[in-house]
């Protein structure tokens, strides 16, 4: 039986999300944490005052966007 190759998935920033959706970053990690985007998730850090991480799939952030009229002209 041959294993199945698993290849990477591609990965957006909450910065590079926000500026598609014209809101700043900390609204993007703000909206992961409480699980109001369907296009990613935040994980809590390991000790108390570590870093949180977030991970928004790029292929799930465009299908959100599909779903919603969204501008992402950087010129306008």
């Amino acid at each position: 039986m041959e294993k199945e190759e698993i290849k990477p998935v591609e990965t957006i920033t909450p910065y590079e999300a926000g500026k598609a959706l014209h809101k700043n970053a900390e609204t993007i990690r703000a909206g992961l944490r409480q699980g109001v985007f369907s296009f990613g998730t935040a994980i809590p850090p390991e000790k108390p005052g570590g870093d949180w991480n977030y991970i928004i799939i790029k292929s799930k952030f465009l299908e959100y966007l599909g779903k919603r009229e969204v501008n992402t002209n950087a010129n306008s």
